[in-house]
């Protein structure tokens, strides 16, 4: 992500290392992408959080783009947990894929090298 951008948010971008893999966000609905996830073919900040459901979501200030799959929720949890401790937002860079009507969103993620 351009550290100059102007979508930047202040907080912590999640993960914090590895290899980065784009995750389909569930429940997506192009109306509720902001203008500036148009203009950007490097991306733009969204936050993640946690939900009392056990799934991540997705948001764009106070809208909720969407979810992450439940497996990807759970490799998220630690990492989210930690940046709800350290009282910081935990950001993802998101990208838009497809042509107009058939639009989904992306988010970068990393899977652990761990076994």
């Amino acid at each position: 992500m351009d550290p100059t951008s102007s979508t930047r948010l202040p907080g912590r971008l999640v993960p914090t290392g590895g290899g980065h893999v784009p995750v389909r966000v569930h429940g997506f609905l192009p109306s509720t992408a902001p203008g500036r996830a148009y203009r950007s073919d490097r991306g733009f900040a969204v936050q993640l959080a946690r939900t009392s459901h056990g799934v991540v979501k997705v948001m764009d200030g106070e809208t909720v783009l969407g979810f992450l799959a439940p497996a990807w929720s759970q490799r998220m949890d630690f990492e989210l947990w930690s940046c709800e401790q350290a009282g910081r937002p935990a950001l993802a860079r998101a990208v838009l894929e497809g042509g107009t009507g058939d639009r989904d969103l992306f988010v970068m993620l990393t899977w652990s090298r761990r076994g």
